[in-house]
């Protein structure tokens, strides 16, 4: 008779399973809905000012490109095609060679000026008034006295003369030198930016075995080259 019982007790609590199966199935579906909807909004979110600003600036800045035509009117200002092709590194070496080419030019043009204004003095019909040539003398010397120092002092200041001067155009065209590689390296900076200068780039050299094709019963020995860019 236990069997029976047992039997009459499962049909008893049979009707029972469907109620407790509809009552968490509602339950789960409305759980995932609510999530669901929560995902759908934090995607559909409008994306604040700020980071739309930052979003834009990081995207410029990754898929900037210097313009060749740009650069090269910014390098007529010296340093200007540098900072355009945003190169700041080389801000430096250029500012660097232009101050130095100017300090050279306006030292050597100073030095030629007094040389020059000396040696015209000493050889006017008369230098006792006209004593810029008086810093060349030793000291002590009087302008009265020129004609003992004309003969030895009109031929170094001569030498100064004609030294100075060549160095002050030779500073001149330093400077234009200068000036014009930098125009040149501004524009093929921007020229070249899409270049790619990898270590991909790269010449391999392998031997290669060819197999016997229709004419051609042997194996055939070669090298072969390829080029990988």
């Amino acid at each position: 008779m236990r069997p029976i019982y047992i039997f009459l007790l499962l049909l008893l609590l049979s009707p029972l399973t469907p109620v407790w199966g509809q009552e968490t199935l509602p339950t789960s579906l409305e759980q995932s809905r609510l999530v669901g909807a929560q995902d759908t909004t934090e995607l559909h979110t409008p994306a604040s000012p700020d980071f739309r600003e930052q979003a834009l600036k990081i995207h410029d800045q990754v898929n900037w490109q210097p313009n060749s035509s740009k650069a090269l009117l910014w390098a007529l200002l010296p340093g200007g095609g540098q900072i355009y092709n945003r190169k700041y590194w080389k801000l430096p070496i250029v500012w660097g060679a232009f101050m130095t080419c100017y300090y050279s030019v306006t030292w050597n043009h100073r030095q030629y000026q007094d040389y020059h204004a000396a040696y015209r003095d000493l050889s006017s019909e008369d230098p006792s008034k006209n004593t810029s040539w008086l810093a060349f003398a030793p000291a002590g010397a009087k302008a009265e006295d020129y004609k003992t120092y004309q003969s030895t002092l009109k031929s170094t200041l001569k030498r100064g003369n004609d030294f100075y001067r060549r160095y002050r155009d030779l500073s001149i065209l330093a400077s234009i030198l200068v000036y014009g590689l930098s125009i040149l390296d501004a524009y093929v900076d921007a020229e070249l930016y899409t270049f790619d200068i990898s270590p991909d780039l790269s010449l391999r050299v392998a031997p290669e075995v060819g197999l016997p094709k229709l004419g051609i019963p042997s194996y055939q020995l070669g090298v072969n080259c390829s080029l990988t860019f």
